[in-house]
């Protein structure tokens, strides 16, 4: 039964233009570079490395959703204007037809100085987009023998016995805002738009194109002087044609040992734990470490919605690793958002 329910998801999302799926992580705020091109570049240091892997599903299926994703990206010709700019990889894989998504696309963007730290940048992500399926390792209703399923059979299937792919040119663009308001507060806004060149992603014709995907993005740090807890609210939403996605919520970084004053941000070590609410399906909690400039996390998504009959309220496990290191770029002991 567990397979047959993946199969079935499998099929819904590679043939059904009105099941598309898209990439999407819990800890959305370790690498915004993902949710918008225009963000690259910003987080302290003039280089960041990322890396995360999630798990969905684990209880509804021997073979659940899992998903892979690097990223660089660093910051050029900083004089107050600067232009940046970073690679990703993206790779999701799921069930038993090893249904695949893989994207690299290549984020682009220059910011320009308004005020004394404060930016507004403008991004452009050309990349590269494929969908795959192992439609041979499917199996059907009517190969079904009474104990085992006979492959040897017809399924009678436009698909039956075919691994299908299909790559295509894909394009994002967004606007990105960065800003320290006062010693206290900082805070960052962005708006993206992705697959704008609503590319087909039908295996068998050319009637289905991937929807575009419109994310808005929001976060802000707080801290009182003297005080070594930060407060660190945010929130992610997207629309994709019927599809969309709420998530807020806020994590809470305590300040385990202070930054000197000549490497700045590079010393600091900090402890983080929050909790989110993605709204109609999870509540997601999240612990993270950084140490001088290297960072671990790790976050879990507890299913709350009416799939929780099948999940038994396990959603998403996902974990990630970053590195930020300045090799050589201007001081930020007093960094962006990070």
């Amino acid at each position: 039964m567990k397979k047959f329910s993946l199969i079935i998801l499998t099929l819904g999302l590679s043939i059904g233009a009105n099941a598309q799926q898209d990439k999407h992580f819990s800890m959305f705020t370790a690498s915004p570079v993902y949710l918008n091109p225009a963000a690259a570049g910003f987080a302290p240091g003039a280089l960041q490395l990322f890396t995360n892997f999630r798990m969905q599903w684990l209880t509804v299926s021997d073979n659940p959703y899992r998903t892979i994703s690097a990223s660089a990206d660093w910051r050029m010709f900083d004089n107050g204007n600067f232009l940046r700019a970073g690679i990703n990889f993206y790779n999701d894989v799921a069930g038993d037809g090893t249904y695949s998504i893989n994207e690299v696309t290549v984020p682009i963007n220059y910011a320009v100085e308004i005020g004394k730290d404060n930016h507004i940048a403008v991004g452009l992500q050309p990349g590269w987009y494929s969908r795959t399926l192992l439609s041979s390792n499917l199996t059907w209703d009517n190969q079904w023998q009474g104990t085992s399923f006979n492959q040897g059979i017809s399924s009678n299937e436009a698909i039956f016995g075919q691994n299908l792919t299909i790559s295509k040119f894909d394009l994002s663009a967004g606007v990105y805002w960065n800003a320290r308001l006062s010693n206290e507060l900082k805070m960052s806004l962005g708006v993206a738009g992705h697959h704008l060149t609503k590319q087909r992603i039908n295996f068998l014709g050319d009637d289905d194109k991937l929807f575009r995907k419109i994310n808005f993005y929001g976060q802000a740090e707080y801290k009182r002087m003297n005080s070594n807890v930060t407060v660190v609210p945010a929130m992610f939403g997207f629309l994709q044609g019927p599809n969309m996605a709420l998530t807020a919520g806020s994590n809470f970084r305590f300040l385990l040992k202070e930054a000197s004053r000549h490497t700045g941000y590079f010393d600091e070590i900090t402890l983080s734990t929050g909790a989110y609410f993605r709204v109609g399906d999870a509540l997601i909690f999240n612990t993270i470490l950084d140490l001088a400039g290297f960072a671990i996390g790790a976050s879990f998504d507890l299913n709350v919605s009416s799939l929780n009959v099948a999940t038994n309220g396990v959603g998403g496990f996902e974990v990630f690793l970053r590195y930020r290191t300045n090799f050589g770029g201007r001081s930020l002991a007093n960094p962006s958002i990070h």
